[in-house]
């Protein structure tokens, strides 16, 4: 029963780890594709939906 605790714990640690990656891949991710219009002035077709960004 030892042996089995064992290899659950490990497996659960690497899961963990695991899971811990992909979430900062994720938002990695999600930083790179976010466009930054800070500073920016953004073209828009209809002013009424358009809000400008300083």
């Amino acid at each position: 029963m030892d042996i089995l605790a064992r290899r659950l714990t490990i497996i659960t640690l690497l899961m963990a780890i695991f899971a811990i990656m992909l979430a900062a891949a994720v938002e990695t991710d999600y930083r790179r594709s976010t466009h930054n219009t800070t500073g920016k002035f953004v073209a828009c077709a209809t002013p009424d939906m358009c809000r400008a960004s300083l």
